[in-house]
């Protein structure tokens, strides 16, 4: 899942596995959703996600890392991040769009307001889930179901 955080007192933005076409064109440097990924749809990412915890990392965005533990009705989740030496918790609620994106605001654990909604397309390869930006087509976060 992604998670950008930038302060104790700013909310926590959440990305959770999305992507785009397979054959989306990306930096040189960029971390790169594989051709064999798999593109999800609602259904499938709520029986993927419900329940379970993950461990995420943003490669291509701020470098944090993090976990993330989404409740069994996959309506709400919660979680720990690491970014250099500022580390804190979170939790967010989780909704999904006609365009079966996976949606969600998160805010600092304890913190009364929530950032700003996000919406991602998630991806699975094997073990691995991408979420992807659907508009800027980058890799958010690579997670791993644990």
């Amino acid at each position: 899942m992604h998670y950008s955080i930038f302060g104790k007192a700013t909310a926590v933005i959440v990305t959770v596995a999305v992507a785009l076409a397979p054959t989306l064109a990306w930096s040189a440097d960029a971390v790169k959703l594989p051709a064999s990924a798999k593109q999800l749809a609602k259904d499938e990412i709520i029986a993927l996600y419900s329940g379970k915890s993950t461990t995420w990392d943003h490669p291509n965005t701020d470098k944090s890392t993090g976990t993330t533990i989404i409740a069994a009705d996959a309506t709400s989740m919660s979680g720990t991040w690491v970014n250099g030496k500022d580390n804190g918790e979170w939790e967010g609620k989780i909704s999904f769009n006609k365009k079966d994106q996976y949606c969600y605001v998160t805010r600092g654990k304890g913190d009364k307001k929530y950032g700003k909604e996000t919406c991602t397309l998630v991806f699975v390869d094997g073990k691995t889930v991408y979420e992807i930006n659907p508009k800027s087509k980058k890799v958010l976060s690579i997670n791993t179901i644990q």
